[in-house]
């Protein structure tokens, strides 16, 4: 069965009307929402000459989870490198699946500049961020499952630190990759995996076999299937005019270019100068920026053939409403159980 995920994007737009969006994905049948977690924004403006926008995602969720019944919420994603403590990542999660029980996720990846360096903490290399992605799951289940726990970690401690409020177990944690490293810590530690801007051929020769590799040697998980596998897709849709699904896509070309990904640069004014070079072309290329709805069902499929269960869609669109009606009435049907071409 394909699960169908909506990305709130607190970069584009302002944290009501991704208040707003929510309700909508809920109101269409998606079934679960996604939010980012970064301090600095990816680009500094939009393409009317409007700034960007830098909400906080644990001051959204609360109310995103409050204006919604049943849609499960969670991080896309959480780098817990310098600015948060395991424990404090904990301590929210516990208090979130108090209020709304099963309702709620935790997407971890190995971090960014623009999360830890606009706060005077130097983002450290993949190598080591990698391990602090690793010593904080352990930290966050050994909080759920345990009380008074000490831990003398490579990166933090714990002395006697104890939850008492929330379940005996954490909730779901997806580890988010676009390399072989990460994948296997998916395989091993994770209850998912998520990637984006990968092309499902690297997916399966690649990506999911590193996954594979983490199962194997993993005390959860005993098959890649015990996984959910989502994919985060980014889409705009008019239905009359492709130029106008672009314009709005226009700001992320910055995201085109790996080194942003990779060096300690965080101010969205450069990332976003030199995006501005980038051919739109790339955009056309890398998303699914269209008129025509069947573009969306033909995306969806190639994932689903890839192996992935779970599809988030970021929308760009200039009329979102418009965009979930059209994954209401010819997306998700294609893909109800039985009826998609798995």
């Amino acid at each position: 069965m394909v699960r169908f995920g909506w990305f709130a994007s607190l970069e584009e737009f302002t944290p009501d009307e991704c208040l707003q969006q929510v309700e909508l994905a809920e109101q269409y049948g998606f079934d679960t929402a996604w939010v980012n977690d970064h301090f600095h924004p990816w680009f500094d403006h939009k393409q009317d000459g409007s700034s960007a926008n830098g909400g906080n995602c644990w001051a959204w969720l609360p109310a995103a989870l409050d204006r919604t019944d049943d849609l499960v919420i969670g991080t896309g994603v959480t780098g817990i490198i310098h600015r948060y403590h395991p424990g404090n990542v904990a301590h929210r999660l516990a208090t979130l699946e108090e209020m709304y029980p099963d309702r709620v996720f935790l997407g971890v990846g190995s971090g960014e500049a623009l999360n830890e360096s606009p706060l005077g903490l130097p983002m450290p290399g993949f190598g080591e961020s990698a391990k602090r992605t690793a010593e904080a799951i352990r930290m966050i289940r050994a909080l759920f499952e345990n009380e008074f726990v000490s831990y003398d970690g490579n990166f933090w401690s714990l002395e006697e630190a104890n939850l008492y409020t929330g379940p005996d177990e954490a909730p779901p944690i997806y580890i988010a990759s676009n390399g072989s490293t990460l994948a296997r810590m998916a395989g091993d530690l994770g209850d998912g995996y998520v990637t984006v801007f990968e092309h499902p051929e690297r997916v399966q020769d690649e990506l999911f076999p590193a996954v594979e590799t983490g199962v194997e040697k993993s005390d959860r998980n005993e098959s890649i299937n015990d996984l959910d596998r989502s994919i985060h897709l980014h889409v705009s849709y008019d239905p009359d005019s492709e130029e106008a699904a672009l314009e709005p896509c226009l700001p992320w070309r910055g995201t085109m270019l790996d080194i942003f990904f990779q060096a300690d640069i965080a101010d969205p004014r450069v990332v976003q100068d030199h995006g501005d070079k980038v051919d739109p072309n790339v955009l056309r290329e890398e998303m699914t920026i269209t008129t025509d709805p069947q573009d969306i069902v033909d995306v969806t499929q190639k994932y689903v053939d890839a192996g992935f269960n779970h599809i988030v869609y970021q929308s760009h669109s200039p009329d979102q409403e418009a965009f979930c009606q059209v994954l209401e009435e010819e997306v998700f049907p294609r893909f109800d159980e039985g009826d998609a071409d798995l």
